[in-house]
Formats: structure tokens, sequence, C-alpha cells
């Protein structure tokens, strides 16, 4: 996340401004210069931690109405229409205060959006969508003349960048405790000219195209902390919030320390580097 927001860093947004698959709205509110107290984190309003390692549960896909996140810096300027497909997360993106609007919408279906209605579109998720080729010929049809559309999206080569190939060896358990299902939830997964393919279909021009993550990051994200996610959030969650903050803060510092040299979109240990993994597209409908 911190690589998709130095990249989006590099595209002027100008108003009105739309979100599409939005979520909990927590990337955007960081993104655009907020900040929230200590004492908060998206870790804490989850639910369904039984059922993530067996069933491939969301474990944040749950809200409550004491959903209230604290805040110590609020962002300058406010994202006009934030596009949500759960309704969970719809409602923890409305408590931010970031949005002047968020809609419950499934992004597979036409858009309850007018004509050429946003100057600056963004979207890290069209990769989720199964209908991804009208999905993108609506954000033409919402963007306005010569607006932006940024689009951050994967790239097949990140199948390089598992152990399925281990399979024989590692079994299918192992595999899908490591994977959680995350491939069938990307169906539109492809390659870069893939994606130029659908762009030009859709009536987008590509006006830049800029690496995210490297194989490297694809491998270290491929096994990160998820088997053991459901298993920390619940330790940490039951203890006094005073020991949760302590502990809480050591762990920022260790892994800030831990990922710093990876912080950086060009990153890359093997001899051979493969194609990006993660792009960012910058596009704007054809005149």
């Amino acid at each position: 996340m911190v690589l998709r927001s130095w990249a989006l860093d590099t595209v002027p947004i100008a108003r009105p401004v739309l979100d599409v698959a939005c979520g909990d709205g927590v990337f955007s509110f960081l993104h655009a210069g907020g900040r929230f107290a200590p004492e908060f984190d998206v870790f804490q309003c989850v639910d369904h931690l039984d059922r993530v390692t067996q069933d491939h549960a969301d474990m944040f896909d749950a809200a409550d109405d004491a959903y209230r996140p604290a805040v110590l810096v609020r962002p300058d300027d406010r994202i006009d229409c934030g596009l949500e497909l759960k309704p969970a997360l719809a409602f923890k993106a409305s408590r931010l205060n970031l949005y002047n609007k968020v809609i419950q919408h499934d992004a597979n279906k036409p858009l309850p959006l007018a004509d050429d209605a946003f100057e600056t579109i963004y979207c890290n998720a069209a990769y989720w969508l199964e209908r991804v080729d009208d999905f993108l010929a609506e954000l033409s049809r919402v963007c306005r003349p010569r607006g932006t559309i940024v689009l951050q999206v994967k790239t097949d080569a990140i199948r390089e960048c598992t152990f399925e190939r281990h399979a024989a060896l590692l079994g299918d358990r192992w595999l899908d405790l490591i994977g959680r299902g995350r491939f069938d939830t990307w169906p539109s997964l492809c390659d870069a000219d893939t994606w130029q393919h659908r762009f030009e279909r859709a009536g987008l021009e590509t006006l830049a195209e800029v690496p995210i993550a490297t194989q490297t990051h694809a491998h270290i994200w491929d096994v990160g902390l998820r088997p053991i996610a459901p298993l920390l959030t619940k330790a940490m969650n039951a203890l006094h919030p005073h020991l949760r903050n302590e502990i809480k803060s050591d762990w920022i510092d260790l892994f800030a320390t831990l990922l710093e040299p990876f912080c950086n979109a060009d990153f890359d240990l093997l001899d051979a580097p493969g194609e990006p993994v993660e792009i960012q597209y910058v596009l704007t409908p054809r005149s």
C-alpha cells in the first residue's frame, strides 16, 4: 500500500473525484494525509475470525454502530464519491468523514452515476471484477473528456511468485493455508498486453504506465502473515488497550525498519527480473 500511495502521488488529482472499490476508506484516508490516533487500527472491528482459514472469510467485512475511528489529523481535501460492494465496508468508509457520498454497489453492473460526472477516478480492484470490460467502459462513460482514470492492477506474473510449483512436495492443504483462495477472487487477472487491449476496447488512451511492485515483492507477500493473521488479531484484541497499544508501537517500529529496503517499486533480488506484478495505469477517455 505504501508503493501504491507513492505511485498515486505522481498523478494530479482534480475534483470531482470517484474512488471505486474504496473498501473501508482507510487507504484513501491515509494517502490524502489523514492520520489516526494510536488506539485505532483496522484489526479491531473484525469478525468471522474462526472462518478465515477454513472458509476464506473476510474478517474485515464486519461493522457495528460503535465504529468511529479515532482521528488525529483529517485530510485537507474530501473525496466526492466512494463506491463499494460490501455493505459493512461501505458503512466503515462513511464513518471516516472523508467521502461526500458512499454508494454500496456491485461494480460488475452499470454504475449508478451520471455521464461525464468525474474529473478523476481511482480504482485498485479492477482485476477483482468478472465483467471487467463492461466496467472499463463504464469508467470511460462517467469520466469527463480528458479527465483522469487511475487504475492500479495486478498482472498474472504474480502466478510465478507462489509455491504452487512445489505442490507435489507441500500438499494442497499447505497451499490452501498460504493462498487462502486469492486467485479465485481475481477473475480478470491478465498480463500487461491484455490490460492494454482492454483499455483500447473501452475507448481509453494510456497516458502513463508505472510499475508498482516487482516479483520479489510478490514472493514476500505470498506468505507474509496471512496464515496467522486471525490468531494474531484474536490475541491482540484480547489484551488490555494500554498493553495492546504498547505492543503495537514496538511492532510498528520493528517492521518499519525491516520493510524499509523493500519500499522501492524497483526493488528486486532476482537475477532476471520479469514483468511487474502490479502496474499503475493513468488513462483518459479517447476523444
